[in-house]
């Protein structure tokens, strides 16, 4: 393309204006990269200690409640819900636990209900019928490893007896550390409906029950807030880190607006800066221009010159000011600032911000060159004729 020709040979008879121009594109474009990496970094530390637990995406209800199948179903298609299943009364959710080949010792455990796709068992299939997963705390507590057989006691009182259900059951694996921070089983529903049919002295009968609680995880930290605004205008009480959630994405969405303001100014600083180096270089050329235009050059020809010499300007800006801002943020990683001795970046400096820059700096360098455009346009072939 003959434009893209001459504007590169029009930047390589003047090297210094050329240089000159990157490093000012560079010097505007470098900070603002640091930036969006120190915003990058600071947003993207705090989601990584938020999602370090799947808990931190947990919602639990706080009461007991009186749920129906249609409820279930609804909440499940909704797209927020990752994770959602029905557990039985909050005090009947308990037990006696002990290792059937060691009688005798015997710790407390919570029934919590499980399935296909619990995030608190990564990579762990639900247990069968008669199998449950054990917490690695309550496995600690009784020497219990997978495969072992163990046996839950509940009790009833009846009058002034009591009455006691045996359930013999296998341990088909043992829950990561941080899955529950208390000794619990996760065990299939109906394990847990057993139970409470037993304290309620409910023969099971096979006819539809509502259940009294759930155990919903969000998919996403950012579906945490919605899904308890949801149920809360359902008149459900529940337990979550939503505060903590929606304090992130506020800080998010501050950050971002701050930095949207600050490149706001940069590029335009930089496009009246660029804009008035384009058009003094046009003016000065403006016979060179005219001589070009009688000779037959067309104007469109002549428009794109300083287009492309403003692309130019912008990719050569965009690629000096990444590797300033990348050496700045290394020096900033090397500081003890928000959590660096754990091996976190507090800036984090990656395509997406080279490719921010890219765009910032094109977009700004095309609207700076717009003016010297229309100056070039207007080139008359008659000028070339006359002496200066």
């Amino acid at each position: 393309m003959r434009s893209l020709r001459l504007a590169f040979a029009d930047l390589r008879r003047e090297p210094a204006f050329t240089l000159c121009s990157v490093l000012a594109l560079a010097a505007v474009i470098a900070p603002l990269i640091l930036l969006a990496g120190l915003r990058a970094g600071v947003v993207a530390g705090l989601k990584e200690d938020l999602a370090a637990s799947p808990r931190t995406r947990e919602i639990a209800n706080i009461q007991n409640l009186a749920l129906d199948a249609a409820w279930f179903a609804a909440l499940a298609a909704r797209p927020e819900t990752g994770f959602l299943v029905p557990r039985t009364r909050l005090l009947s959710a308990t037990g006696s636990l002990e290792a059937t080949a060691r009688p005798g010792r015997v710790t407390t455990v919570e029934i919590l209900p499980t399935a296909p796709g619990d995030p608190l068992l990564p990579g762990i299939a639900p247990p069968g019928d008669t199998q449950v997963i054990l917490t690695a705390s309550a496995a600690q507590r009784l020497s219990i490893s997978a495969g072992d057989a163990i046996r839950l006691r509940i009790i009833r009182r009846v009058g002034d007896g009591r009455e006691v259900l045996n359930l013999d059951l296998a341990t088909s694996a043992i829950a990561p550390a941080g899955a529950f921070d208390r000794d619990a089983i996760f065990a299939p529903p109906a394990l847990g409906r057993r139970v409470q049919d037993f304290l309620d002295d409910r023969t099971a009968d096979g006819t539809p029950r509502r259940a009294e609680g759930f155990r919903l995880h969000a998919k996403r930290l950012e579906d945490v807030p919605t899904l308890v605004a949801l149920l809360q205008s359902q008149g459900i009480e529940t337990r979550s880190r939503a505060d903590d959630v929606a304090a992130l994405l506020a800080l998010d969405r501050n950050l971002t607006a701050g930095f949207a303001v600050i490149a706001t100014v940069g590029a335009t600083g930089f496009i009246l800066g660029l804009g008035s180096a384009l058009w003094a270089g046009i003016s000065r050329k403006r016979r060179t221009l005219s001589l070009l235009r009688l000779m037959g050059l067309r104007r469109l020809t002549l428009v794109l010159i300083p287009i492309w010499q403003g692309i130019a300007y912008a990719i050569g800006g965009s690629i000096l000011g990444t590797a300033i801002a990348i050496g700045a943020a290394q020096a900033v990683n090397r500081l003890s600032l928000l959590g660096t001795a754990e091996g976190r970046d507090l800036a984090r400096i990656g395509i997406d911000e080279f490719t921010l820059a890219c765009l910032l700096a094109t977009t700004a360098a095309i609207l700076a060159a717009a003016a010297a455009a229309q100056r070039a346009a207007g080139a008359d072939p008659a000028e070339g004729l006359r002496d200066e």
